[in-house]
């Protein structure tokens, strides 16, 4: 059966108000919290994305684990859009807003459902005038949409405004053997935020063997996650770059909503645009499939 029904809680997250899509067989549940996916199930019971039993959402506090939408900066918020030196969130400014239903509808083909979002405090628009009073902040509306068919997801993140604006879906990958897991095809050069954003070259397959904290500039469109739990599928479209990480052993001891060990049971393959060379309207997307074996 197909359709998107309006529910509340999933998973240990037992009051978050969320949609559920639905479409043959496939399920993906998205909290309202963020406009984050928190769960992917092509077929029953075989679990795409990792979602940590230590998430919570209350008091402002960011889900771990779905896919987090970062927005309108990656990581901490860079001085051209932060040239005041404010204390800022990590990832941006919508992971912890309640985002309003726009739309939903169920075809023949899928089920959609777009999720929206209206931003007013820009650090980087407001601008001293010469009677040092800050000009009106500009209203931004960022829209999330989900696509589920018999065999894909799609998650498109836009806004239609030209802004200078970076966004990332931080799409956490359930895995259960990081040992035995690679992202094939990342590409061969990538800066390494775990040595001080060094210029790295390396195999374009990559493995998880200590902290992994990678963004891949010149990554392809179509990549492929192995594990002994499945092969997905992911590809992307309105990017720049592809962000790769997992925490390892020592740096997932010192992340409270990362339970001991869980580290071995995800990875993030994060398609992301962070150029802020211009301004510019955002389009980006990533495609999830699990392949056939």
């Amino acid at each position: 059966m197909s359709n998107v029904t309006a529910i509340t809680g999933f998973a240990h997250l037992h009051d978050l108000p969320c949609y559920l899509l639905s479409f043959g067989e496939a399920k993906v549940v998205v909290s309202s919290y963020g406009a984050q996916v928190l769960s992917y199930q092509p077929k029953p019971d075989q679990e795409l994305l990792w979602l940590s039993p230590l998430a919570v959402w209350q008091q402002q506090q960011p889900i771990r684990g779905g896919v987090p939408v970062c927005w309108p900066w990656f990581g901490s918020a860079d001085s051209k859009l932060n040239p005041q030196q404010q204390s800022l969130p990590n990832h941006g400014l919508v992971r912890t807003r309640h985002w309003t239903l726009q739309q939903s509808r169920v075809t023949a083909d899928y089920s959609e459902l777009c999720l929206s979002v209206q931003v007013k405090e820009f650090p980087y628009q407001a601008k001293s005038t010469p009677t040092n009073k800050a000009e009106p902040t500009k209203t931004t509306e960022l829209l999330l949409s989900l696509r589920l068919t018999a065999t894909s997801l799609s998650i498109n993140l836009s806004c239609e405004q030209s802004l200078l604006q970076q966004a990332a879906l931080h799409s956490y990958f359930k895995v259960d053997n990081l040992a035995q897991t690679q992202v094939n095809g990342i590409g061969e050069h990538y800066r390494d935020k775990v040595l001080q954003n060094r210029l790295v070259t390396a195999d374009p397959d990559l493995r998880f063997n200590k902290e992994i904290d990678r963004i891949y500039s010149h990554a392809a469109a179509e990549l492929a996650l192995n594990s002994a739990l499945h092969q997905v599928a992911i590809t992307q479209q309105g990017f720049d770059s592809t962000v790769v990480w997992n925490p390892g052993e020592a740096r997932s001891a010192t992340i409270a909503d990362l339970a001991k060990d869980s580290y071995q049971q995800f990875v993030c393959v994060e398609s992301a645009r962070l150029d802020l060379s211009s301004e510019a309207p955002l389009c980006l997307t990533q495609f999830i499939s699990l392949q056939q074996s």
